[in-house]
C-alpha cells in the first residue's frame, strides 16, 4: 500500500491520483482528516517562531499570523471541499489533530483498523 501526507489538496490532485490508481487497479483504503482548530493552530506557529526567535534559531519566513491566515484561505477554497467529497465515498475518517503526537498516531491507527 501507498501512503500520502497532504495529498492531494485539491480536487484536480484527487482526480488525477484516482486515474492513477485505477490504471495500476488500485484504490484508496481511507483518507485521514486531521480535525484541528484555526485559533489553535495560529497560537501555535506564533509560539513556535517566539521559541526559535528565543533559543537563537532560524524562524521560518511562513511562521507568523499573516502567512497561516493565508494558508488557512487556501485551505478552505481548495482542500476542504475534499472533505465532503471523501465522506461521500465513505472512506473519510476524522481524527483530532489537537492532540499529542502519540495520541494522534494513535487515533489514527485505530481509525485504519491497524
Amino acid at each position: 500500500g501507498y501512503i500520502f501526507d497532504g495529498f492531494p489538496r485539491t480536487m484536480a490532485q484527487s482526480d488525477a491520483l484516482c486515474a492513477i490508481l485505477a490504471e495500476v487497479g488500485q484504490g484508496l483504503d481511507a483518507v485521514i482528516e486531521l480535525r484541528v482548530d484555526d485559533d489553535v493552530l495560529v497560537e501555535r506557529i506564533v509560539n513556535r517562531a517566539e521559541e526559535a526567535r528565543a533559543a537563537g534559531q532560524p524562524v521560518r519566513a511562513d511562521d507568523n499570523e499573516e502567512s497561516l491566515k493565508v494558508r488557512l484561505m487556501a485551505y478552505y477554497k481548495q482542500t476542504s471541499p475534499l472533505i465532503g467529497y471523501y465522506h461521500a465515498k465513505g472512506g473519510l475518517k476524522s481524527v483530532n489533530g489537537l492532540g499529542e503526537i502519540d495520541e494522534v498516531a494513535k487515533e489514527i491507527k485505530g481509525a485504519l483498523g491497524l
